[in-house]
């Protein structure tokens, strides 16, 4: 996997920064609920962990879920949307919600 340990170290930074409050903490707050797909990269979990530090909510099924992060292939509700794994990477650094669209894995 390319890039994998660079965006480990930006998980690690976001993370760092997040907890010391340097972030917008309600970054996500108006997003819809977001399901990290088992097979993303970051793990999971790292996902969860920055999508709640920023406001946002992380839902257990795709059921739940208005957008899906990672690769998913299984049904999932009407307009939801899957988004790269980048996107919540990147509007974390960027301090703003960017546009879906560059992020569409569909």
């Amino acid at each position: 996997m390319e890039g994998g340990r660079d965006e480990w170290q930006q998980i690690c930074r976001l993370q760092r920064h997040l907890s010391a409050g340097e972030h917008q903490q309600d970054l996500f707050q108006d997003q819809p609920a977001m399901f990290v797909s088992q097979r993303s990269q970051p793990p999971t979990q790292s996902l969860v962990e920055l999508i709640e530090l920023c406001g946002g909510t992380a839902c257990k099924t795709v059921r739940q879920a208005g957008i899906c992060i990672g690769k998913y292939t299984g049904r999932r509700p009407e307009g939801s949307r899957i988004l790269s794994e980048q996107w919540v990477l990147d509007s974390i650094t960027n301090l703003k919600i960017l546009p879906y669209d560059n992020y569409d894995l569909e």
